[in-house]
């Protein structure tokens, strides 16, 4: 039982180095100088359980605001493409994570950003009671943002 937890992280590990790699490849990535401080949103991110528990596969919410950095406007127009959600790290008896498994969003139109994140359709795959460490990641062409959540899972 051991060896296949193990086998699990290191697929798990696996498919978390890929994703940012690809979000890398795809152009999320770069290092920020003073030129690009116009370019920042400024994200907030919550996380809450909703019908996510122990042993079911039922969605869990994250609350994203992204606004100007500069003048605190909110950020009205981006859309599902514009959003990742990453789960890092395992936590025990966790065989898979949430990283861009968004199954429901809506914009609110006030900056606010409504996100549903599911589980993997993998034999197995349920949610282990724990918290779960996320990274929520904001990018509209020259324009970048992220925060981190916990999800926490009783």
């Amino acid at each position: 039982m051991r060896k296949l937890a193990l086998a699990v992280e290191k697929v798990q590990l696996l498919v978390a180095v890929t994703s940012l790699a690809l979000i890398l490849t795809i152009g999320w990535g770069g290092q920020a100088n003073a030129q690009d401080e116009g370019r920042a949103f400024f994200v907030q991110a919550e996380a809450a359980q909703g019908f996510a528990a122990p042993g079911n596969t039922q969605p869990a919410n994250f609350l994203v605001v992204v606004t100007n950095h500069r003048t605190g406007a909110p950020i009205v127009n981006l859309t599902e493409s514009n959003f990742a959600v990453i789960n890092h790290f395992s936590i025990p008896g966790q065989l898979c994570g949430f990283s861009n498994q968004i199954a429901f969003f809506q914009n609110i139109g006030t900056g606010a950003y409504q996100i549903r994140v599911e589980l993997p359709d993998i034999i197995g795959c349920a949610w282990v009671q724990g918290d779960y460490l996320a990274q929520v990641i904001v990018n509209a062409g020259f324009k970048r943002g992220q925060a981190t959540a916990t999800l926490s899972i009783k």
